[in-house]
């Protein structure tokens, strides 16, 4: 995940429908009482003016916070949303207008054409080798935001925990997502899915709905769309409280021609607390056709990671399998990733998610030189990510037998082996490997191994601040620790 930024101007675009995210469809405002503002003169103005053909409702219904409850969405279904965004701006009492998202998909729709049985997306990213270790846990909630999806799919029954039945949005493009992310496997159809066994809700594209899955218990989420080309600072609250609640943000990075060029800042990809994920090839190859920079797709300095994203095998609808392109397939491949990683340890935090992918990428710098510090870390790697995920379990302790008697909740005594109710620094719980084994003094030796700080950047535990690190050897997490 990136620092947070702000970026260029709305630039056009042209996705699966030809919509600029230059033509505004709303307008975000602060109203801090809605009574006093029907009653003020200068808003019963534009309402005449638009002859009532004015909307306005809570953006974010579903926020646990006080600004974002008080921010409202305007719009007008035959008016210029310019010239609506000029008019509430002369309103006393409005406060921090901003345009509205324009939510669309992100994906290229030219390779639809293209048919084939090979599947060797799986194949770079190791799939199988990720599957050693787990093949999903239906009890982890992975959430896919996106316009909506057909259930009845053969690839999605009996995997769907929650679905919006009022959705009523094009249904190809959330369903090819969500079947990467998590389609049936090993059931003698169509595709297998890096998620495998893993279980899904969906909801629909828009900030509310991500609110509403991480809420609604949510570990990770997949966006696979783009809102805009802009900062948006109202946006950018709703992704803090998601993250802040414990969901894991997955985004794709943008398709090239997305705000104007591959090098704009994509949102919410660009988001502070996204991991954003750009495309591609079976041969590691950033740029769909080799040689020519034109292919690529976004390549900018808030890209994390990349994963398959040119002529990848999907199903966007029941028996239709084919190939197509787009940041909007390559994301869910780490989403899926996330999924197992939580398999094996449900208990990652955001920040161990973000290090562990970024950790475990192949780097892929010297096949793609032109492109040095815009893709991120690198290659995702899901046999290492989820192998690595496990090794971190390695290093649990429950306490005490339950008993934990000292105050760190572990008696070295009496280390004990599981079960405990009691022993877990907390109190109430397992507790994971945080005895004083675990924490280290300068004079340590750790000459051969590799420390890394949860950011997932090699350290100098000497010169480091107080806090958690990880170690790593052959790059693999061996152990946690913490530096007094």
């Amino acid at each position: 995940m990136k620092n947070l930024k702000t970026t260029i101007t709305t630039l056009l675009i042209s996705l699966i429908t030809v919509v600029s995210f230059g033509q505004k469809n709303s307008v975000w405002v602060t109203v801090e009482n809605v009574e006093q503002l029907q009653r003020n003169t200068q808003f019963i103005s534009i309402v005449t003016d638009l002859h009532t053909d004015l909307t306005y409702y809570k953006a974010f219904p579903s926020s646990k916070q006080e600004k974002l409850q008080n921010v409202f969405e305007f719009t007008c279904s035959h008016c210029d949303i310019t010239d609506l965004y000029v008019s509430l701006s002369r309103v006393n009492g409005l406060k921090g207008l901003e345009y509205g998202p324009t939510y669309e998909t992100l994906e290229l729709p030219n390779d639809y054409n293209i048919v084939s049985t090979s599947n060797w997306a799986l194949d770079l990213i190791g799939a199988e080798n990720a599957w050693v270790y787990t093949t999903g846990d239906s009890t982890i909630n992975v959430a896919v935001s996106d316009q909506n999806f057909y259930t009845n799919h053969e690839e999605l029954t009996g995997k769907i925990n929650y679905y919006d039945n009022t959705n009523t949005s094009t249904r190809t493009h959330g369903t090819a997502v969500a079947t990467i992310v998590a389609g049936n496997t090993n059931n003698s159809i169509g595709l297998s899915s890096i998620g495998y066994n893993t279980t899904l809700s969906l909801y629909r594209m828009n900030y509310n709905d991500m609110l509403i899955a991480s809420y609604s218990g949510a570990k990770v989420i997949n966006l696979s769309w783009a809102s805009g080309c802009s900062f948006n600072p109202y946006a950018q609250m709703a992704i803090d409280e998601v993250y802040n609640n414990g969901t894991f943000i997955v985004a794709s990075a943008g398709n090239g021609t997305t705000c104007g060029g591959p090098n704009t800042l994509v949102y919410p990809a660009s988001y502070n607390h996204v991991f954003s994920v750009t495309s591609v090839g079976s041969q590691d190859n950033i740029e769909k056709t080799i040689g020519n920079p034109n292919t690529r797709h976004q390549t900018n300095s808030s890209v994390d990671i990349c994963a398959p994203g040119h002529n990848v095998l999907l199903t966007p609808a029941p028996g239709w399998y084919t190939y197509s392109s787009g940041t909007s397939f390559a994301a869910p491949y780490v989403t899926g990733t996330v999924a197992l990683m939580l398999s094996v340890k449900p208990d990652l935090t955001n920040q161990e998610i973000d290090s562990i992918l970024r950790l475990t990428a192949t780097n892929i710098d010297i096949l793609n030189p032109n492109y040095v510090g815009k893709i991120g870390s690198g290659r995702l790697n899901s046999g290492l990510a989820v192998q690595t995920a496990w090794n971190m379990i390695q290093e649990v302790e429950d306490g005490n037998n339950g008993h934990g008697n000292d105050a760190d909740g572990v008696d070295n005594s009496n280390p004990g082996q599981g079960g405990g109710n009691n022993g877990n620094q907390g109190g109430n719980g397992n507790h994971f490997g945080w005895d004083n084994k675990d924490k280290i003094t300068l004079g340590d030796d750790l000459s051969n191994l590799t420390v890394i700080d949860i950011n997932g950047k090699v350290t100098n535990l000497e010169n480091a601040l107080p806090g958690f690190y990880f170690i790593v050897s052959n790059n693999l997490i061996i152990k946690k620790i913490y530096k007094n």
